[in-house]
């Protein structure tokens, strides 16, 4: 909300507009989408759930190919943070967030509130897509060989060259270039300069023109889409209507507590809610495992595992503290957003505001790959061109007491000890901030409806750092971080790691106290996969096994994590399920 008042003061000092209700409406005109009335009953040729990732993709497809869909959004419009690179730190947390925690376990999320981690998936039009970071990698090619018919690299990366918009690619390696598209509706560019004096732009991400590019702006927006899309915002659905032949209908919706309606399709119903949305609805509908099922009174229309082997992406943070006075008056991580840069941004979509405000720069290595007698990498083998870790850096400016209580507020709810000891370090230093990402996690969790009632907020266990070999494999990040610490360029600053004091862990140079660090700075990376995988839960096909016309396109699906950000695989999803659609409906004729 500070970033929110901070940026409306910069227009309102500068004399850009007379009132509140002035800067108000600009807003509402320039960052709304069309939205449709439905009524009970109205049929149309597709449904589609969830405007993220993938439904925005499968849902404008579908509408440019000609056919009636209705696509149905319990959010609504994403407001102008959702524009602003810089901003993505605030928007967790928000109503544009389902806001949902874990459940409190013993393992992982120790320094927590209430031992949960934060599970942020987006509640708007572009899901998590107009909140998340905007980072955009597709991960190795092996991550899509999942012993399926149909489920390879070359499967998949023709739906990665369809979208894809890359408008740096000069940028790239010559090598590089038959890997990318630049026509594609989906733009990919490099985020603006933060400020940051360690480095130039970096990273590529989901940014354009000084703006974040969610799939709500990428194919809600596309000309021809509106002829043929209907967008029904802040209408939740609460189920899918299966008949007694196991043939999806339509589905049920809620616009308020008083008002449900009916919406039937004529061909397909799509589940685009997300890792965990899609699976509840599933349960909902009577999909899912019978036992859990009948615990709520829900008939058993397919005995399936929806929401088990759920993976995810998680990191702990480590803080590096340095002296650097001679740095840039900006701070990318900064919420406090300066008037002067909120002007810029809004005036002419340039500087600092332009960059991503977590990820400054990102780093894939395999440490299997590592020497660390020789304290380098030895890429001696081809294994060592799969990554298993991922580093993410960023930088925080001394003094900046705000971002901890950011962080706390919308992205890695800390509390009590570690969160006061971290806004006094930063009273002292800078921080480069090294967070290191097991790629391929062995920790599996699930989720679980906590109650038949749609707009319970389901149970989700992700289990963090139940196989022993996630932390060890953490630990050793961590103590790659510390060889990098001690070489002459970190050193060039007076670099040294911040070690917590953390009650119930060891001494900070005891055997032991990484271990206890990681599992307490526990947070999800926000990139949960696989609780209606493929092979158990869906086909080849995306088709939910046991119930006609109805498919799953989106994170769900992922039997494992790609080793990377997850968001360019799921677009890549909804292009296929879309293409998959199509040529059914066809071959039915």
């Amino acid at each position: 909300m500070h970033a929110v008042l901070t940026v409306a003061a910069a227009i309102l000092l500068c004399g850009q507009f007379g009132s509140s209700k002035d800067f108000d409406a600009m807003f509402r005109s320039r960052f709304s989408y069309f939205g449709d009335d439905i009524t009970d009953g109205d049929e149309f040729d597709y449904i589609v759930v969830g405007a993220g990732a993938a439904g925005s993709a499968v849902a404008a497809r579908l509408a440019l190919a000609g056919k009636h869909v209705l696509l149905v959004e319990a959010g609504g419009d994403p407001n102008i943070l959702t524009k602003i690179p810089r901003a993505s730190l605030a928007l967790g947390n928000s109503f544009l967030d389902w806001s949902y925690d874990t459940l409190p376990n013993e393992k992982s999320c120790l320094a927590s509130k209430g031992r949960r981690c934060r599970f942020t998936r987006g509640r708007c039009l572009g899901g998590s897509t107009s909140i998340n970071y905007m980072m955009y990698t597709r991960g190795h090619r092996k991550d899509y060989d999942f012993n399926i018919s149909g489920w390879t690299w070359k499967d998949i990366e023709p739906y990665f060259l369809k979208y894809e918009g890359l408008q740096d690619l000069n940028l790239l390696p010559k090598s590089s270039a038959a890997y990318h598209n630049t026509s594609g509706v989906v733009a990919i560019g490099y985020f603006g300069d933060s400020g940051n004096p360690w480095h130039k732009r970096i990273i590529d991400g989901f940014t354009s023109g000084g703006e974040r590019v969610s799939t709500a702006k990428a194919y809600l927006e596309l000309e021809g889409v509106q002829r043929n899309l209907k967008i029904a915002k802040n209408t939740q659905c609460t189920g899918v209507i299966i008949d007694e032949n196991n043939t999806a209908r339509g589905v049920t919706v809620s616009r308020s507590a008083n008002e449900t309606l009916r919406l039937y399709a004529k061909n397909e119903v799509v589940l685009s809610a997300g890792t965990i949305g899609s699976a509840q609805l599933l349960m909902l509908s009577g999909v899912g495992l019978k036992e859990h099922l009948r615990e709520f009174g829900i008939p058993v229309k397919a005995d399936l595992s929806v929401g088990n082997e759920m993976s995810d992406h998680v990191l702990p943070l480590v803080n590096i503290k340095v002296d650097h006075d001679a740095i840039s008056a900006s701070n990318p991580l900064s919420i406090g957003l300066k008037g002067i840069e909120a002007l810029q941004w809004l005036t002419t979509r340039t500087g600092p505001m332009t960059s991503n405000s977590l990820t400054d720069v990102t780093a894939f290595l395999n440490s299997n790959c590592y020497d660390f007698t020789l304290k380098r990498l030895v890429n001696d083998r081809p294994e060592c061109a799969i990554p298993n870790l991922q580093f993410i850096y960023a930088y925080v400016h001394k003094g900046v007491a705000n971002i901890a209580q950011t962080f706390s507020d919308s992205f890695l709810p800390i509390a009590g000890e570690v969160l006061e000891q971290t806004i006094s370090a930063n009273d002292e230093s800078s921080f480069i901030v090294i967070s290191p990402v097991i790629m391929r996690p062995k920790s599996r969790g699930w989720m679980r409806l906590a109650s038949s009632d749609p707009l319970v907020p389901p149970a989700i266990n992700p289990n963090y750092l139940s196989e022993e070999s996630d932390v060890k494999e953490m630990v050793e990040a961590i103590k790659i971080i510390e060889q990098m610490v001690e070489t002459p360029t970190y050193k060039k600053y007076n670099a040294s790691i911040h070690r917590l004091k953390i009650s119930g862990c060891p001494d900070v140079d005891k055997n032991g106290y990484w271990e206890c660090y990681v599992r307490h700075m526990t947070n999800s990376v926000y990139h949960a996969v696989g609780t209606a995988a493929i092979g158990r839960v869906v086909d080849e096909r995306l088709r939910v096994k046991g119930i006609k016309n109805l498919r799953v396109g989106d994170a769900s699906v992922l039997p494992h994590l790609p080793r990377g950000n997850t968001a360019a695989a799921i677009i890549a999803i909804g292009e296929r399920l879309a293409d998959f659609l199509l040529q059914d409906q066809w071959l039915s004729r």
